[in-house]
């Protein structure tokens, strides 16, 4: 068992919630129907009024340095490129995270991937281009490593195998596309590059399982997982937080 060189942030529940206190309900009543949760999230990131209810949530975290400060500890630069700032943490019934590509960041080639829970997403700006993949025989070799979210958020160097994997869909998803994607779902994403950063509202279901699977074209045995970054300070989310306002 290989840990990583540095775990990621602990998800504590933040005391500030941003999702309307009836929703927020039924995705905790939901969180042991997987399925139901995840058809009541799809509505939310289809609704049209999404894009003006993030810009007021935004705001109002702005205007409230105690929330600022519980989102800032978790908030960090994801070594899949994009800033991860999570407007809510109602761990673990669901979350609410903001993604950021910058435009001034490098492009960072996602590692193909699922996730421990279901999730729905609306671009909120810009464009982003999707992979997804299915185990096939007749797809391109990929390195699996199984990985534990838990403990010491490592993979399993017993457990890595060679597979192959066939693309399913290679699209250019543009902005207000909404979308969800159960925790089998194999894909990675990248944003489309222009002067303007790409933005996603995400909100995440319950956990359910204790870990996913990452698949790369090149072995990375012994390296671990890509290192995050430390969190930033509630004056360096502040100042990001107002920067991409100020881009919408």
């Amino acid at each position: 068992m290989l840990p990583t060189q540095q775990p990621p942030p602990p998800l504590i529940p933040t005391t500030a919630k941003v999702l309307p206190a009836p929703l927020g309900a039924d995705l905790r009543r939901l969180a042991a129907q997987p399925s139901a949760q995840l058809s009541a999230i799809r509505e939310v990131v289809a609704d049209p009024g999404l894009p003006g209810w993030t810009v007021d949530t935004i705001q109002r975290v702005l205007a409230d340095d105690e929330h600022l400060a519980e989102i800032a500890a978790q908030s960090f630069a994801h070594p899949n490129g994009f800033d991860s700032v999570p407007l809510e943490n109602s761990h673990p019934s669901h979350r609410v995270r903001l993604h950021v590509w910058w435009p001034d960041s490098p492009l960072t080639l996602e590692d193909v991937h699922n996730h421990a829970w279901s999730f729905g997403s609306r671009i909120m700006t810009g464009a982003l281009r999707f992979q997804t993949y299915r185990l096939s025989a007749e797809g391109a070799p990929f390195f699996h490593y199984p990985w534990q979210l838990g403990g010491g958020f490592a993979y399993d160097a017993s457990s890595v195998a060679t597979v192959r994997l066939a693309p399913v869909l290679d699209a250019t998803f543009a902005e207000h596309t909404h979308y969800t994607f159960d925790l089998h779902e194999l894909h990675r994403v990248a944003p489309v590059k222009t002067t303007q950063p790409v933005s996603t509202l995400v909100i995440i279901g319950s956990w359910q399982r204790d870990g996913s699977d990452v698949y790369t074209e090149q072995p990375r045995h012994g390296q671990g997982y890509r290192p995050l970054q430390d969190p930033y300070s509630p004056r360096q989310l502040a100042e990001r937080l107002r920067r991409y306002l100020d881009c919408l």
